[in-house]
């Protein structure tokens, strides 16, 4: 229950809202009455002096594609080729080519001959002409399933025949030039598209010469030779391996004939296991060099050197000396040194071998090293080249299926180029032809009628915000303090929709009967009897007041505010002695008796008080509505004779709180409270409570406040928010002469004015409840 009654107080922030505009319309209902009528009054009158103009329309659709539309059109969605065709349509037909000639012929342009008249005729004209798309349903919107293949030419004249005229020759012109323009495509296709074959077959040539250029420059890089390029690098790679390692046994073995050598020449040793022995023979050359030496001596002491056999035997000499040079060195073939010896011309020889063979191994190293380079090249560079093939080969592919494509559709032209030659009837057809107008279209009645309400409702509500800002009124506790004089006690909010929850079925079912504290009164009915009970009948019984919630919902936003207000008000009573306060309002209406009984009985619960409520109010006495058991007698009966007091009230059953009501009014009873009875009756309350809550009357529509406030010892007085004007409290607290101190009670306050706070408290306060 606490949780619901702190939701009901939190949905007051969003309704607030709307019942305050409410309020202001209600109060304000004659303004926005009289400015509707205003409105609807000059609506019709536009209606009746505005000039009428009429329209006639007339419906062209679109024949089924046929012939070249499907070769031309093919694969392009219908609905946004017909938008696109449409927004040219209606550039055609409020063109001044269009439209100049039709204005001569039917004469309806103004007879002003100068140049400057006939554009202004032609522009006025081209504005009564609309060309729309065609729709199932104008109020449907344009969905796809509501437009149709086709458009609505229209025109507008003061002249209903002149409007249908118009209409008629606009339709049957553009049908007369859509088919002339429909001729010059059928023949001009044939030739676009054999123009557009040779352009695309020459294109697509040089795309294939650029394909293969750029193949034969990039021969090895390709992306279909990168595995024969990686089993290429690895038969080289192997190679390199081969070649390295026969390259170093020929290096050891260079070595080792170097150390054989050396040995031999310095103690004659010879080395074992290189395959050489003494029974070496020596070397042939040296006996041939021999012998061609000898033979040159014997030539030259026969001949002089010019002779050809001398030439040839120094050739052959120089042949045989340079190979010998290779094998042994130059000291081999001196003539003053004796011949090698036949080991170490093998050796030598050998050697000679090895260095030759190292050669060659080293030579074919460098051929391998740099065909693996090449290779590496080759791999590294691929993914480049593929990337740019790729593009290649895209734009060229792409282009061959246009070309085919266009192909196509050449082969389809030549057969459907005699269809549309032959086919009688064009694209475009008059479905619906135009009809001679009975009613205007401008002005639009219903509109018109439509704009004035909702103008007057618009003017009706500013007029009445402008109304309410020129006579304020208090809507929140910021208001109050702008008050000279009069401080504010506490804000109390607007409990009302409480009481839209506590009408939920089973509410009441969640209380503990029989409680007294609630207030409710329990005859001989069982709980699930009274629980069947209507919120309504139960009000209407006086079981529940709903005004008493301090009682009723103890843990919501407003008796919070009350609860505050009573501690303000203890904390104002610094000695602590009995206190009298007269609770007022400066009119009627403002909540005076609903604080009166819902502050006492908080002083009486939360704070432990003793609490008499008194009602003053002797033309309309209402505390007697919260009795819970009734009394005899009243406050005049006791101002009247001398009757025990304790016969003129009644308690409530769970706090020390009593009510005294105001008895039966006589005609005299102000008099009374003039004539020092009052005094007499208060003085014996003092000594009975601690504090007496006077119930007095508003203070502007009678003077009996002005009696009470000088009996009082403190002043409240209750201001409805969003009602009571500011002028009216300002005008009741000036009324008051007596010096005491004055303080404001802010009711029906709604929650969007109240401090963000508060609220948040209460939110917080039934979380902790639930």
């Amino acid at each position: 229950m606490q949780y619901s009654e702190s939701i009901a107080s939190m949905e007051q922030t969003g309704v607030d809202t709307v019942r305050e505009y409410a309020l202001i319309a209600s109060r304000n209902k004659w303004v926005i009455a009289g400015a509707i009528a205003l409105s609807l009054t000059l609506a019709w009158g536009y209606l009746l002096i505005a000039p009428k103009y009429y329209q006639s329309q007339a419906l062209i659709v679109v024949e089924e594609r046929k012939g070249i539309d499907d070769v031309i059109n093919k694969g392009e969605n219908s609905d946004q080729h017909f938008e696109k065709r449409l927004f040219l349509i209606q550039k055609q037909i409020i063109s001044r080519d269009f439209l100049g000639p039709l204005a001569k012929e039917l004469n309806i342009l103004s007879s002003e001959s100068d140049e400057q008249g006939k554009v202004a005729g032609w522009g006025e004209l081209a504005r009564m002409t609309k060309v729309e798309r065609a729709m199932i349903d104008p109020a449907g919107g344009k969905s796809s399933q509501n437009l149709v293949d086709g458009f609505v030419v229209s025109f507008l004249a003061q002249d209903p025949k002149i409007a249908m005229q118009v209409t008629e020759r606009i339709a049957d012109k553009f049908i007369e030039e859509s088919n002339r323009e429909r001729e010059k495509e059928v023949e001009g296709t044939g030739e676009f598209l054999d123009e557009e074959l040779r352009l695309l077959k020459r294109e697509l040539e040089k795309r294939e010469e650029s394909i293969s250029q750029f193949k034969k420059s990039h021969l090895g890089d390709l992306p279909q030779q990168a595995d024969t390029n990686l089993r290429s690098l690895d038969r080289v790679e192997a190679e390199i391996t081969t070649a390295s390692e026969s390259l170093q046994r020929h290096s050891d073995k260079l070595d080792t004939l170097h150390q054989a050598v050396q040995l031999y020449r310095t103690s004659g040793q010879q080395s074992f296991g290189l395959g050489t022995t003494r029974s070496v023979e020596p070397d042939p050359l040296f006996r041939h060099l021999k012998e061609l030496r000898e033979k040159l001596v014997k030539l030259r002491a026969e001949f002089w050197d010019g002779y050809p056999e001398i030439i040839l035997t120094k050739e052959e000499i120089r042949q045989t000396e340079e190979e010998l040079t290779n094998l042994y060195g130059r000291d081999a073939i001196r003539p003053d040194k004796t011949p090698l010896d036949p080991y170490l011309q093998d050796l030598l020889k050998q050697q000679t071998e090895e260095r030759t063979e190292i050669a060659l191994l080293r030579q074919r190293l460098d051929q391998l090293r740099v065909t693996k380079r090449d290779l590496e090249q080759r791999l590294d560079r691929s993914p480049s080249v593929e990337q740019e093939l790729l593009v290649l080969e895209r734009d060229y592919n792409n282009m061959k299926t246009n070309y085919a494509m266009l192909l196509d559709k050449r082969l389809h032209t030549r057969v459907e180029e005699n269809i549309e030659k032959r086919q009688k009837g064009g694209k475009y057809r008059i479905l619906d032809r135009p009809y001679l107008p009975q009613d205007p279209a401008i002005p639009n009645s219903p509109r018109v009628l439509v704009l004035g309400l909702l103008f007057g409702c618009v003017l009706g509500a500013g007029l009445s915000v402008v109304r309410e800002r020129l006579t304020p009124q208090f809507r929140g506790p910021e208001d109050v303090e702008l008050l000279a004089g009069p401080r504010l006690l506490a804000a109390i909010p607007d409990f009302s929709l409480l009481w839209r929850t506590a009408g939920d079925p089973g509410y009441f079912q969640t209380l503990a009967l029989p409680r007294p504290s609630l207030g409710i009164t329990i005859r001989s009915q069982s709980a699930a009897e009274l629980s069947k009970q209507s919120l309504a009948e139960r009000s209407s019984l006086r079981e529940i007041d709903r005004r008493f919630v301090a009682k009723m919902f103890p843990r919501s936003m407003a008796a919070e505010q009350y609860r505050v207000a009573a501690a303000r008000l203890q904390l104002l009573n610094a000695t602590g002695a009995p206190m009298v306060v007269a609770v007022t309002s400066a009119i009627k209406g403002e909540g005076k008796t609903t604080t009166v009984i819902n502050l006492g009985y908080t002083l009486s619960r939360d704070f432990g008080r003793r609490v008499l409520l008194l009602d003053c109010d002797f033309v309309y006495p209402e505390l007697m509505a919260f009795l819970e058991s009734p009394v005899s007698h009243g406050l005049i009966d006791c101002l009247r004779s001398d009757i025990p007091l304790q016969q003129a009230m009644s308690s409530f059953t769970d706090v020390p709180c009593w009510i005294m009501p105001a008895g039966e009014s006589v005609a005299n009873s102000n008099d009374l409270l003039r004539a020092g009875q009052l005094n007499r009756v208060l003085s014996q309350l003092r000594e009975e409570f601690d504090y007496i809550l006077l119930n007095a009357p508003p203070i502007l529509p009678v003077a009996t406040m002005n009696v009470l406030e000088s009996h009082s010892d403190l002043l409240l007085l209750v201001v409805r928010a969003n009602l009571t004007s500011k002028q009216a409290v300002t005008q009741a607290i000036g009324s008051l002469r007596a010096d005491r101190p004055i303080h404001v009670v802010l009711n029906g306050v709604a929650s969007n004015s109240l401090p963000s706070y508060m609220l948040e408290y209460a939110v917080s306060e039934s979380r902790v409840a639930v």
